[in-house]
């Protein structure tokens, strides 16, 4: 197989085009599936959540705020399609209920918004990049031996220890670190504080007021464990290890992004993520038409003679991999 660095000229403008004409009838959005999801999760959230505050049994309690929290994670990661387009096919809807989705979590979906594009536009080609993973060597030369151990195994840490915090703080902060870069990024970070505070201050008074403060803060710390786990490791599995500049922006997307083998069933309640590869490529492609676009570009590639596309073949692989 050859390499795609070694691309140039016509060669590089023929493959561009092959992989362009081979996805181009997969970007009809089907906003039913996403309606059905969204009450689905919607659903076991609500149930979850109601069955921890209803019930004095801990077991049971515990059992609640997880299926509570999965379904918060899984709505959560739809909101990611909202960014392209792809959940509904009403941007402007799909803002408004992304931020109602992510605020209670004290998530800047908003400010997120804005930096993942910059994140589909920098991805593997400029080190600004807020969803980087992947350390460069000038940080792994100047890193003391601590800090060059968490770089070679970053799962411990923003996996297991920082989670959803860590989510939360790092990108309030490449927000603010990156505002020249995107005009919007101010007035929506500026939202999000105002949608966050809101939520929380009038949730907090309610607590309060009925004298569950306590049980307010276990529901919360439990939700936030398993919901920066979920994202945080499907975030690591997705890019670390890849980022790196190719022959094109697009092929650059299609070799710093990792997909994973995932049944339908899987793929759904992720919204498309395991394809990650085709969806840095193409991200006006709905989750459901993913796994064939995945098909259509590596046939693609192997056509061209290149090597296949970066892929665990389960998310099991990826872990132990991290780890």
């Amino acid at each position: 197989m050859g390499k795609a660095a070694d691309l140039h000229g016509s060669s590089l403008h023929r493959l561009e085009s092959d992989l362009r004409e081979a996805v181009a009838d997969l970007t009809t959005v089907a906003p039913l599936l996403s309606l059905l999801r969204i009450a689905t999760f919607g659903g076991l959230l609500i149930g979850g959540t109601w069955r921890f505050w209803s019930t004095e049994s801990p077991l049971a309690s515990m059992g609640s705020v997880t299926v509570a929290g999965i379904a918060y994670a899984l709505l959560l990661i739809s909101t990611h399609e909202a960014v392209h387009g792809t959940l509904l096919g009403r941007p402007r809807l799909e803002f408004v209920f992304s931020c109602l989705i992510s605020w209670p979590m004290a998530w800047p979906f908003a400010t997120y918004a804005s930096l993942h594009r910059l994140h589909h536009r920098w991805n593997g080609c400029d080190r600004r990049d807020p969803e980087r993973v992947e350390p460069l060597k000038e940080e792994i030369l100047q890193a003391g031996p601590l800090r060059r151990w968490h770089q070679r195994h970053p799962f411990w840490l923003r996996a297991l220890l920082l989670g959803g915090v860590g989510l939360i703080v790092d990108t309030a902060h490449k927000g603010v670190v990156l505002r020249g870069c995107d005009p919007r990024l101010p007035a929506r970070l500026r939202l999000d504080l105002a949608g966050v505070l809101a939520l929380h201050l009038t949730m907090l008074g309610l607590v309060i007021a009925h004298g569950v403060f306590l049980r307010y803060l276990l529901f919360w710390l439990v939700v936030e464990r398993i919901i920066g786990f979920i994202i945080q490791t499907r975030g690591l599995i997705e890019h670390h290890g890849l980022w790196s500049p190719s022959a094109s922006h697009r092929l650059t997307q299609l070799r710093s992004s990792r997909s994973v083998g995932a049944s339908i069933w899987l793929n759904a309640c992720l919204g498309g993520l395991p394809h990650h590869a085709a969806h840095h490529a193409f991200p006006a492609i709905p989750f459901q038409r993913l796994p064939e676009a995945s098909e259509r570009l590596s046939a693609v590639l192997e056509r061209h003679g290149l090597e296949p596309l970066p892929r665990f073949r389960h998310y099991g692989e990826g872990i132990l991999q991290l780890l």
